[in-house]
């Protein structure tokens, strides 16, 4: 059945039945589900040509991978990427991947997405202290939405999570624990997320009278071998200058950690205590280490699911509100942390 015979069933007009399943404010509710009830029954699927000719949208979402990082081959994007293309599908639109590479820049990518009118909207992920692509996209005309934040000093459409909450909370169960010799082991200090774990971990050492120390913090990338270099280092130091606790922003760090600690014969738990952020990847989470880790936790496949509902959500109501969400962050406790010794 094509578009036009679905109408004809229907008795409205092709117009109408297009923007009905493509879920446009002004088609009402009870009509709505009367065209969907139809569409399901007689097998129809909307091609992209009448979506295009219809609402004007290609029915296409793009995500734009920088030059520098091989973004495919990171477990905790491509759990992200994964919830976009879940939520993505249920909506009906498809997402299209592009990466600057050579001599192109990662802004000429965007400007060409933008001339081919190929994508309706922008999923950004990993933004930095002060991203240069809001401006631009702004600037281009193209919708988008943002999975963390930026501090650029204006209202844009984000989904973030609680970072500087989530390491406030890990770094005062710590101290309640006893512990005042804390390593971060954080992400790159030029990413948003970063900063604010940094704050957040900077706020609840100051509450216990402790300043930072320089020489218990690292910002690299959140690898596993940065993890071991980082403990096979701070574990060595005089037993009044190790630390007792390592925070992680991320369960590969950890498991450098973990694998460090128990080389050395520490227990962890007792000997040192360990906490990580866990993204609840399918297959690498907190609660299969051994022993189970300390978490701070949030699905960063249900952030992918929600980032594109509120991109399409805006796409089809363009004077919606922009969103802006900012999800809590769970600590859950397990037997990596204890008492410091």
């Amino acid at each position: 059945m094509n578009l036009k015979e679905l109408s004809t069933l229907l008795q409205l007009s092709q117009t109408t039945v297009s923007r009905a399943l493509n879920g446009f404010p002004e088609v009402n509710t009870e009509t709505r589900n009367r065209v969907k009830a139809a569409a399901d029954l007689h097998g129809y699927r909307p091609s992209a040509a009448a979506r295009r000719l219809a609402t004007g949208q290609s029915g296409t979402l793009g995500v734009v991978f920088p030059a520098e990082r091989n973004m495919l081959g990171d477990l905790i994007f491509t759990e992200f990427l994964e919830g976009c293309l879940e939520a993505a599908a249920e909506l009906g639109y498809d997402v299209t991947l592009a990466k600057a590479s050579g001599s192109q820049s990662e802004e000429e990518v965007y400007r060409r997405a933008v001339r081919s009118a190929r994508v309706d909207g922008m999923i950004l992920s990993s933004p930095l202290l002060q991203d240069a692509r809001l401006d631009l996209l702004e600037k281009l005309g193209m919708p988008y939405v943002l999975h963390g934040r930026s501090k650029i000093g204006r209202p844009y459409p984000h989904l973030d999570i609680d970072n500087e909450g989530a390491f406030y909370a890990a770094t005062q169960h710590l101290t309640k624990l006893g512990h005042r010799r804390i390593a971060l082991l954080n992400g790159e200090i030029k990413h948003n997320y970063a900063m604010d774990r940094q704050n957040g971990y900077a706020k609840a050492l100051a509450e216990q009278g402790s300043a930072l120390d320089p020489n218990l913090m690292s910002s690299s990338m959140m690898l596993e071998t940065n993890g071991v270099s980082m403990a096979e280092r701070l574990l060595h130091l005089e037993p009044d200058q190790r630390p007792t606790a390592f925070l992680c922003s991320s369960l590969s760090q950890a498991a450098g950690v973990v694998k460090v600690a128990k080389a050395m014969g520490l227990v962890v738990g007792r000997d040192v205590s360990v906490i990580a952020h866990d993204d609840c990847v399918h297959g690498f989470q907190a609660e299969h280490f051994d022993p189970p880790l300390t978490a701070t936790q949030s699905s960063i496949g249900d952030a992918g699911r929600r980032v594109v509902e509120l991109l399409i959500g805006s796409l089809r109501d363009a004077e919606a509100p922009l969103p802006a969400e900012v999800w809590p962050v769970e600590l859950v406790v397990r037997g990596s942390t204890g008492p410091a010794p």
